[in-house]
């Protein structure tokens, strides 16, 4: 049996070593004990100790992967070498920012598209039923009727909003400045919350600065990545931009068709009952902004209920415009505003005032004082006009200008509608109902002019060429050839007849929907049937005058 021998050899360190020994565990030891005293600190020694033990080369690596981060995140992001600098003189730098030639934000305007911005008159004092104008040529129109102004009920010209404005303006100023969450609701504005929701019915109210920005923001407020929507295909700007914030997955039915819209309901249906379950939106407008024509209410509230979707309704036009009172679509189809999940519009046109709001149950109006983003990060409306806005709801009910616009609005459709000479010039595309009547041109005329059945639009040449930036792509000639034949009626109206009246100008690369130039006159209560029977005829003989010699 054989036995091993174990040896051991011991060494000893001088003294002055064995005191920094000493000095440096009790040193640790201490901050040990520091060290335990913080939340989590005995976690993290025995963390230490048992790594150590068992891998101190894992320990050592950790402690450099940790100094490294910290110097890296609190170094320069960038750092130089002043030897590899090359100091400049003045004469140096003034030489290089003369020689500089920076590219520009925007191309400039061609020569075929300037026209658009000579043609714009400037109106010369408050934008009212009768305007004094600056032309382009420099000669000044006065006592011109002016039927391209949204304020269908004249509110802002009214002797009770002025007062109100002015009042307002003496007690609190000209701003909010500030945003609603914060320090920016004033009375004005909780009371015009209160007025708008009475007035249509609903539990609550939220008011927003922008109308545009009013419809983008409640769309991606409630709808995101994976929802769906169902949307009609002749809805305004605002709301596709809406849609496209949104993120959400989309798809559209054919403007106004009913029996489409139900088709694509169906066809949704088997795949939404197998995924996940998400918010269903269907998407449409109280009055089309850009036909003047209104949906059947009843039937999309009738297939949003069979479906089991929720109703969005941008009333921006019709509020003030339809219904017996002025309370848009849902009094004229005598549904419930509570059928409606979601309704938003606009102080900035029958109210006579500026801004947007949105109406509906409390819960819906909540979630958006804290996820809508036009309102969180947005100032308030100035308190003028929401006061104004509260005069303009009180009037609409006290007086008969709702049922005078409504008369004014059927008088002058029904002369265009029994014009023979127009009828094979243009098409109306506006209802009865509609402030603004639209008028396109006619099929057959398009055709004998070689222009397309549309502009833009999904799959479209433009839609490609937005998707690759080429800005000198946006240009589309005859898109500028249609706009230019109706700016010419446009001008002669004008010039020879004192009635101004207006084209769209929606710019072709910002729409995502097929779109077409159309002539549109903006309908006020302040004219009598005579002066409109006076318009009709002077932009009746223009559009013939222009239009049968193409």
């Amino acid at each position: 049996m054989s036995t091993t021998t174990v040896t051991t050899t011991t060494i000893l360190l001088p003294e002055y070593l064995e005191n920094i020994y000493a000095e440096v565990e009790t040193s640790f030891g201490r901050f040990l004990s520091l060290v335990r005293e913080i939340p989590g600190g005995a976690i993290i020694i025995n963390y230490i100790r048992a790594s150590y033990k068992n891998d101190p080369y894992r320990s050592l690596f950790e402690l450099a992967l940790a100094l490294f981060a910290i110097r890296y995140f609190l170094a320069s992001k960038f750092s130089y070498n002043e030897k590899d600098m090359v100091k400049l003189s003045d004469k140096d730098i003034d030489e290089l920012v003369e020689e500089w030639n920076p590219e520009p934000i925007v191309l400039p305007v061609s020569d075929k598209e300037q026209w658009q911005a000579d043609s714009n008159p400037l109106v010369i004092g408050a934008v009212a039923s009768r305007v004094e104008l600056q032309v382009p040529n420099g000669e000044h129109l006065k006592n011109v009727a002016n039927l391209a102004s949204n304020d269908f009920l004249n509110m802002s010209q009214r002797e009770e909003t002025k007062d109100a404005a002015k009042k307002q303006i003496a007690f609190s100023g000209i701003g909010a400045c500030g945003p609603p969450n914060f320090y920016g609701t004033q009375d004005a504005h909780a009371r015009l919350e209160e007025d708008l929701a009475r007035f249509l019915g609903a539990e609550r109210a939220i008011l927003y600065s922008q109308d545009f920005c009013t419809v983008p923001s409640v769309i991606a407020c409630f709808l995101k990545r994976g929802d769906i929507v169902v949307y009609d295909s002749g809805i305004a700007l605002a709301t596709q931009k809406g849609i496209e914030l949104s993120r959400c997955t989309a798809y559209h039915f054919n403007h106004n068709d009913m029996d489409n819209l139900e088709k694509v309901l169906a066809d949704l249906k088997p795949m939404l009952d197998e995924g996940p379950l998400t918010r269903r939106f269907i998407i449409t407008e109280g009055l089309f902004q850009n036909f003047g024509d209104s949906p059947d209410l009843r039937r999309i509230c009738e297939l949003k209920k069979k479906f089991k979707y929720r109703l969005f309704l941008d009333e921006t036009l019709s509020i003030g415009v339809l219904g017996a009172t002025g309370r848009g679509l849902p009094e004229l189809y005598g549904i419930p505003r509570t059928d409606v999940e979601v309704t938003t519009g606009a102080l900035s046109y029958a109210l006579g005032s500026s801004g947007g709001f949105c109406v509906g149950e409390n819960a819906m109006v909540h979630h958006q004082l804290i996820s809508s983003s036009a309102y969180v990060f947005s100032a308030a409306i100035p308190p003028y006009f929401a006061r104004v806005a509260s005069v303009s709801l009180r009037l609409l009910q006290e007086d008969d200008s709702v049922s005078r616009l409504q008369s004014s609005i059927n008088f002058l459709y029904s002369k265009f509608k029994e014009c023979q000479k127009l009828k094979k010039l243009v098409i109306i595309t506006s209802s009865d109902v509609s402030p603004i009547l639209h008028l396109r041109l006619h099929r057959d005329l398009r055709s004998r002019l070689d222009l397309p059945v549309s502009y833009g639009g999904p799959g479209s040449a433009m839609e490609k060429i937005v998707q690759r930036g080429d800005e000198h792509g946006y240009f589309d000639e005859n898109y500028n050839r249609e706009s230019q034949i109706l700016q010419q009626i446009v001008d002669r109206v004008l010039n020879n007849h004192n009635i101004l009246i207006t084209r769209c100008k929606r710019i072709l690369h910002h729409e995502k929907l097929p779109l077409l130039p159309e002539l549109m006159i903006h309908i006020n209560v302040a004219f009598s049937e005579s002066e409109l029977s006076e318009a009709f005829e002077a932009v009746s003989s223009e559009i013939y005058n222009v239009l049968q010699q193409l």
